[in-house]
């Protein structure tokens, strides 16, 4: 009886597969989604300050403004970061989980990359909106300046756990600042840490940094003294289903003129981040 039971379930698991292999995975182009009157759009649910369920964010509000150029309503598909971005673009992209949530239309926040996107052809990437980099913020009372990062020989400096900027400050300079090196579960947590005393520096994406800084004094973001973490700076766009080629242009025109008027720039600025153009 067991052994049928589990046959069973196995039976089951394969059918919801193969169900979602087919009927979820039929992306929507253009006419499609001008017929239904709305645009799905993938988001990351805890993502500040670009997207988050309670809060909003810069990718919520730039997601309403593509909706309304096409003149349709926007339908957001929140979804969690799964293991690495290559399944991220196969649940909200191009096929949908196996529970039968997604595609989406479009998805928002996705690295446009050359060696990148190559690898992913099941997928479309364009309309590039912003350009991110790692950087240093950092208590002006404690410390005045950082040429260096040798001033973590001795202060504190947080970052969230399991980021490259942890993996940077644990591992540079043979491992001298691990000491020093406090982990957090997130950005915003080591931003409080430093407001409250716990560490002097944050180090993370500048956008974390400057969001979470927005309306502060004291305080100061600074490149990070490192050359090749300087030169780690990525674009991030749009990445529709391959073959959707008529939505994909439309979306691009409506980001251009997003653009063109300000209204990206004003977006920025209004969640506390400079627009850093791709």
């Amino acid at each position: 009886m067991k052994n049928r039971l589990t046959t069973l379930m196995l039976c089951a698991v394969m059918w919801l597969g193969g169900f979602a292999g087919s009927a979820w995975a039929q992306g929507r182009d253009l006419d499609e989604v001008i017929k239904s009157g709305q645009i799905k759009v993938a988001l990351y649910k805890e993502f500040t300050p670009f997207s988050d369920v309670d809060k909003g964010g810069i990718d919520v509000d730039v997601a309403r403004l593509l909706a309304e150029r096409l003149g349709v309503k926007l339908e957001i598909l929140w979804f969690s970061a799964d293991e690495n971005m290559d399944d991220d673009l196969r649940n909200m992209v191009w096929r949908g989980t196996v529970l039968g949530y997604g595609p989406a239309d479009v998805m928002l926040h996705v690295p446009i990359d050359a060696t990148y996107t190559a690898r992913n052809d099941k997928a479309m990437f364009f309309a590039p909106y912003y350009r991110e980099k790692f950087a240093i913020a950092r208590n002006v009372d404690k410390l005045d300046k950082l040429e260096s990062l040798d001033a973590f020989r001795t202060q504190r400096i947080g970052v969230e756990v399991e980021t490259y900027p942890a993996t940077v400050l644990l591992s540079a300079d043979g491992g001298v600042y691990r000491n020093n090196v406090g982990n957090y579960k997130s950005a915003s947590e080591a931003l409080s840490a430093m407001k409250n005393g716990e560490v002097s520096a944050v180090m993370a994406m500048q956008s974390e940094l400057e969001a979470g800084l927005a309306g502060t004094s004291g305080y100061a973001i600074a490149d990070v003294p490192l050359p090749l973490v300087n030169r780690r700076q990525w674009v991030i766009g749009l990445a529709v289903k391959s073959g959707n080629e008529k939505l994909a242009q439309s979306l691009q025109a409506a980001m251009n003129s997003i653009a063109e008027k300000g209204e990206l720039k004003d977006i920025f600025k209004r969640h506390g981040v400079e627009y850093r153009a791709p």
